[in-house]
């Protein structure tokens, strides 16, 4: 008996209709049992734009059955329903079909055992993918029109305001809007700093903008920039300007900038907080700050040195200590509400760390024991791997189990096809969700190389670096960002650990030609 999978896929409530999926499904299932095939599978895809495949779950796992011979045979309602993109529906007929599996597309009058050409499919892929354009085309001409309207089309209000459900427009928010006008005075007028302005709002209990609007991954504390944000928003003159940005084309959806003169600016379409000429005044005032920053030695240590309490990134400042210092980043956002400053000398820091990797290539002990480390950590973690690909394929199999006696109380009309679709959700949101960390697993053990050859280009590396100048600041900090994973610098401002990066050994060919 042949075994057939059915695959559907819908985008927007536009599909709710002929193309719903309870339509597609039932399609298939009747087709199936009429040549009396086994359903052994679904793989859906709802409310997922089908421009491009690689961020459809159901399309993916698709594929990736058909490559382990899963099945015999695909079922879709259409070429439409596999994606709007020509060439991509090309590469994923291509895919199905030159492993030997069937694919079949009623609506369209293909079946790989029995059409003698592409030609239909071909013209389907393309029709779609014309469809497809002309839609994307038509929401671009709406947006537009909104805009030119003075209509507010961002997802959350700005900061300040509060949007009017009936005029579709930006109104003060009583309650914040003064906030709003207090940062613009403290910047501009007091020379207040991002840093102190947003430390300040922190003080005075201020909600942060993504509380105060509901939005997502909402926190309490203010960023030096979302104040930046804030500073740099021409919307609080009253004005706003809309298209700024554009899709490229509908398929890859990648976004561009548009021309400033082909942009759409609506001035005193909602009440202003500040005046234009203020706020120009701060963007002024901002590039001119910006242009005088340091960018140099603070990228030497930078991803490397982290604080030993909290975890953020150690950020560097020139102002700080003889040579400059760093400073623990969520003392520098947050000060000392959030942690300590963990200062160090940028000079005091670099000593250290020179020192260890000396002491490390002279000595033989320290380097056994840190290889030992390594060596029983990696095989810690091969254990959990392999513990944890285990449980993702024990309950990968019960699912199918389950999905096998919920097709077949279907197939008996012990329960309809909406009471199917409701219960099969959760069998499917679950596979997909273990598939993909099932791949992801697989993959991990795939690439992973035998430890004791890293051991050995480990230790190849540290022979090639004793014979390097490591006061070469360049040759030194290209050993920093592949030798050492981070540094861990304690409230005192000592080095508390150096973790190496032993396990992941790059090329030094390029360091060894220049020490040499």
């Amino acid at each position: 008996m042949l075994k057939v999978v059915i695959y559907a896929r819908v985008s927007t409530k536009r599909d709710a209709q002929k193309n719903s999926l309870e339509n597609q499904v039932s399609y298939a299932m009747n087709l199936a049992a009429q040549n009396g095939w086994s359903v052994v599978g679904q793989y859906i895809d709802d409310g997922i734009s089908g421009a491009t495949r690689n961020k459809r779950e159901g399309i993916q796992r698709l594929l990736y059955g058909a490559k382990k011979k899963n099945f015999d045979a695909v079922i879709a309602k259409s070429v439409s329903r596999l994606g709007r993109n020509a060439v991509e529906n090309l590469q994923t007929a291509h895919e199905i079909e030159s492993v030997g599996i069937r694919l079949i597309l009623p609506e369209d009058n293909y079946d790989t055992e029995t059409s003698s050409s592409r030609l239909m499919f071909n013209l389907k892929a393309v029709l779609a993918e014309e469809e497809s354009a002309k839609l994307s085309e038509r929401i671009k001409i709406g947006l537009r029109a909104s805009a030119r309207q003075g209509v507010y089309k961002a997802s959350l209000p700005a900061f300040g305001y509060k949007r009017d459900p009936l005029r579709k427009r930006l109104e003060l928010d009583e309650n914040f809007a003064p906030i709003v006008r207090k940062i613009f005075d403290l910047y501009l007028c007091k020379d207040w700093g991002m840093y102190k302005i947003s430390n300040h709002l922190i003080d005075q209990g201020i909600p942060t903008p993504r509380t105060v609007s509901g939005g997502s991954n909402a926190g309490e504390l203010w960023h030096q920039s979302t104040v930046k944000l804030i500073l740099s928003n021409i919307v609080y003159t009253g004005t706003l300007v809309q298209h700024q940005e554009e899709t490229k084309d509908f398929i890859s959806k990648r976004r561009k900038q548009v021309e400033p003169d082909k942009q759409i600016v609506f001035k005193d379409a909602h009440p202003a907080i500040i005046s234009i000429e203020e706020y120009n005044a701060v963007q002024e005032k901002m590039r001119q700050k910006g242009t005088s920053k340091s960018n140099g030695r603070e990228s030497l240590f930078a991803h490397l040195a982290v604080c030993a309490d909290c975890g953020k990134g150690m950020v560097f400042r020139t102002d700080r200590r003889k040579s400059g210092a760093y400073v623990c980043g969520g003392y520098v956002k947050h000060s000392r509400s959030y942690c300590s400053s963990h200062i160090v000398e940028f000079d005091t820091l670099l000593q250290a760390v020179k020192d260890d990797l000396k002491e490390l290539i002279a000595d033989n002990v320290k380097l056994e024991k840190l290889y030992g480390a390594a060596h029983g950590k990696a095989n810690e973690q091969q254990a959990k791997i392999n513990k944890e690909l285990t449980s993702v394929s024990k309950r990968l199999n019960q699912l199918n189990k389950e999905f096998q006696s919920l097709l077949q109380l279907y197939s008996e009309k012990v329960i309809d096809i909406v009471q199917f679709k409701s219960q099969n959700e959760h069998i499917q949101e679950e596979q997909a969700r273990l598939t993909h960390k099932k791949a992801e697993i697989e993959s991990l053990l795939v690439t992973k190389k035998d430890m004791d050859e890293q051991l050995h280009a480990f230790r190849k590396q540290i022979a090639r670096f004793a014979k390097l100048d490591i006061n070469d600041e360049q040759v030194f900090k290209q050993i920093l960002h592949r030798l050492i994973q981070r540094i861990e610098v304690n409230e005192e401002g000592m080095i508390n650990a150096i973790h190496y990066n032993i396990t992941c050994p790059q090329s030094f060919r390029a360091l060894e030609k220049r020490g040499a």
